[in-house]
């Protein structure tokens, strides 16, 4: 209750500042980069919102730019499709929509102040996201991918040249952090975080077998693989790790089948009746998607007494558990609050704590190329950063269309840099090996 109070305050506040700048004809405006699933619906979702507005929307196909603005009511007269940048800027000082396959643009225009990256690619995620901050535009990140493997260095970066980097609301790292924030704020301790598988689990699925799913869902058969196969998932746990000073229990996470009310006892110590090695670990679960929960206790005797009368559960530990995420529909308010407000809605504060390393689907041969997340190759698992570096891990969201495979690889064997070549001219490859020089 005390939560959805504050909640409540907070949007009451959103949205009488959204509207007091938009009356004064001062609306926030972005670039949003990624017109697929995610970004269409963020778009429909922000025509109903005075104030906050993707005046420029960028695909590599404009058609799915125009469709996605089309589709939430604006009209084709007040779009514009050309790449003079002074006709751009003018377009959007009037109040008009601007359409484009280069991502360059949103980074060039004084009246945009933000760039959202939806495209979930995460060497593209680089280029973008470097680009962004190097002028200065808050950058929030839909594409996790990218976020899990290079985001510290990002967040940096973004703090030298005064700008928000984060992560979106409604996205699960995000989700996590939020309730995190709750948790720790009301005085709680915070053991645990995860979230609930929200497909099966298929390490060695791929696009081919599910192609018909996905195309009736409207997604790319690579992304629906990626999700299947556990890869996204992890990339999800990687990001809230970094951001939480967390890592998994296990190599790959525990994973197990449960209900919501059974979380509490579930992730406890192995002395408690639990699965848990260790505390201030991430994990995911079946049977609690699509939300997301965090793992508390607290070593007052009279919270423990007051948590058993609100039917929390017996304790020593207890679940605070959100049964959904709304994705790209809750992207608006971490626009909001990093343009305006200049907060985050997640960062990896904590460095590289945690890494989704390369796992092979299949034998593998020595001068095949990898696909990455969602492909044919290989799948995701997380792992704390210091066992890859110790073992010297390939970190799945560094594979770039050059990345070969140097030696034979066996089907289930993890990946090491040293059997691939990467492509080392690519800026992901570049921030990483930065990154991992300075300590992030």
């Amino acid at each position: 209750m005390i939560k959805l109070i504050i909640w409540r305050t907070f949007m009451f506040r959103m949205k009488n500042k959204l509207n007091s700048l938009y009356n004064a004809n001062k609306e926030v405006k972005f670039a949003l980069i990624g017109a697929g699933k995610m970004g269409k619906g963020l778009v429909n979702q922000l025509s109903r919102i005075k104030g906050l507005t993707s005046a420029v929307v960028i695909d590599e196909k404009p058609e799915k730019a125009m469709d996605a603005l089309l589709s939430s009511g604006i009209r084709k007269s007040d779009i514009t499709t050309s790449d003079n940048i002074k006709i751009i800027e003018n377009s959007i000082k009037n109040g008009m929509y601007v359409v484009s396959d280069d991502y360059s643009i949103a980074c060039k225009l004084q009246d945009i102040k933000g760039v959202v990256d939806a495209t979930g690619n995460p060497p593209f995620g680089a280029v973008l996201a470097m680009e962004a901050i190097e002028n200065r535009k808050h950058t929030i990140m839909l594409n996790v991918e990218c976020d899990a493997v290079i985001g510290p260095y990002l967040y940096n970066l973004a703090k030298k040249k005064n700008v928000i980097y984060t992560g979106s609301a409604g996205d699960e790292p995000g989700a996590i952090m939020e309730l995190a924030d709750f948790v720790l704020g009301a005085g709680f301790k915070l053991l645990a975080v995860g979230k609930g598988k929200n497909n099966p689990l298929n390490y060695y699925i791929t696009e081919d077998d599910v192609r018909e799913e996905a195309i009736s869902k409207g997604l790319y058969p690579k992304m629906l693989a990626g999700f299947i196969d556990g890869t996204n998932t992890m990339i999800e746990l990687t990001s809230a790790a970094n951001a939480l000073g967390f890592v998994p229990d296990v190599i790959g996470c525990h994973g197990p089948t449960t209900t919501p009310n059974e979380l509490g006892k579930l992730f406890s110590l192995k002395e408690q009746g639990g699965i848990l090695n260790n505390y201030k670990t991430v994990d995911f679960a079946f049977g609690v998607a699509p939300g997301v929960y965090a793992i508390v206790t607290s070593d007052s005797d009279e919270v423990h007494d007051l948590m058993k009368y609100l039917k929390m559960g017996d304790g020593p530990n207890y679940a605070i558990y959100r049964p959904y995420h709304l994705t790209s529909l809750e992207t608006p308010i971490t626009i909001y609050n990093a343009i305006v407000e200049k907060e985050s809605t997640i960062v990896p504060a904590c460095g590289q704590v945690s890494d989704t390393v390369t796992v092979a689907k299949r034998d593998l041969k020595a001068g095949e190329i990898l696909e990455g997340i969602g492909g044919k190759s290989v799948f995701g698992t997380i792992t704390s950063h210091a066992d890859q570096k110790n073992r010297n891990l390939l970190p799945i969201a560094m594979i770039t269309k050059k990345t070969k495979l140097k030696v034979d690889v066996k089907k289930d064997e993890l990946i090491t840099l040293d059997m691939v070549e990467l492509d080392e001219e690519h800026i992901i490859t570049k921030l990483r090996r930065k990154q991992d020089k300075l300590g992030l």
